[in-house]
């Protein structure tokens, strides 16, 4: 994302800015003017950028006033064939969420000829799953409708918004502009735990299903940020407060553990047990819908 954009974006999040000011500043920014006309809201919309014009001719961010269980979310793994430079996207999995409830989900293999085996190792995913698949510009469409405006999630979010940012783009399809959240970042200020990778999270937390594939891995990373937004102090109570709690508030501290001889985790300090099984009811079964 250009830095000037972020800049922009961050004055946004504050405060509104008068929308002649917006266009003047997004008219300087060439990859956005040599593409559409910085005028349009809607284009800055399409994509997924949650700003609207007031009454009073200003750009104001939705996310700075809409709370929390107002705000939809979509949580999102993906499976790739190798690194953004020698690979490419070969399962999406997502899930949409409001005020705790999923209201949309989406799940799908992409078309690849090959998969590399460490990869089929990996995720069990082979070619034969993926001959008959929707071809990656068709998925990649799909996908962007269906994420919208939503604040993207994901369990290392740099790497999904980043694959997925860089492959829209490579396609026509623009740059992605959507808001984004990490629930490593999110589980670092709310969970005690020993790591912050979605294995260790899933075994404190009581999470079961299975790992390395798209949906699964979408829906594990949603029980953590479902647990994480129980666990926020009560002056969060924005999107925008959220986002700011996830970067910048004060990281948990690490819990020391026990393993078993299988190397499995088999003890967590007293504190955090208990903790783990008063909320545990809260999180529900996990399962592949």
């Amino acid at each position: 994302m250009n830095q000037d954009f972020e800049a922009l974006l961050a004055v946004i999040a504050k405060r509104n800015v008068a929308y002649a000011d917006f266009v003047a500043e997004t008219k300087q920014m060439n990859e956005y003017a040599e593409l559409f006309d910085v005028r349009d809201v809607q284009m800055w919309r399409a994509l997924g950028l949650d700003i609207t014009r007031t009454a009073k001719n200003q750009i104001e961010l939705k996310t700075r006033r809409r709370t929390i269980k107002d705000q939809i979310f979509c949580v999102v793994d993906i499976e790739t064939s190798g690194g953004i430079n020698s690979g490419q996207i070969i399962e999406i999995g997502a899930l949409k969420l409001q005020n705790g409830e999923i209201i949309g989900k989406f799940e799908t293999f992409v078309h690849a000829p090959y998969v590399p085996e460490n990869i089929s190792e990996l995720t069990g995913i082979t070619a034969e799953h993926l001959k008959n698949a929707p071809n990656l510009a068709f998925v990649m469409e799909k996908f962007k409708v269906f994420l919208g405006q939503s604040v993207f999630v994901a369990h290392n979010v740099r790497f999904d918004y980043g694959f997925i940012g860089a492959t829209l783009e490579a396609l026509g399809y623009g740059e992605l502009l959507n808001h984004r959240l990490c629930t490593i970042d999110l589980a670092r200020r709310t969970i005690a735990s020993p790591k912050y990778g979605l294995g260790t999270l899933k075994e404190i937390l009581g999470i079961n299903n299975a790992h390395h594939r798209a949906l699964s891995d979408a829906i594990a990373a949603a029980e953590i940020f479902k647990y994480s937004l129980q666990k926020l102090p009560s002056e969060v109570k924005t999107t925008e407060d959220l986002i700011e709690f996830s970067k910048s508030a004060k990281t948990m501290k690490q819990l020391k553990i026990t393993m078993n001889e299988a190397g499995e985790l088999a003890k967590l300090d007293a504190a955090a047990q208990a903790d783990k099984f008063d909320d545990k009811e809260n999180l529900g079964e996990v399962s592949e819908a």
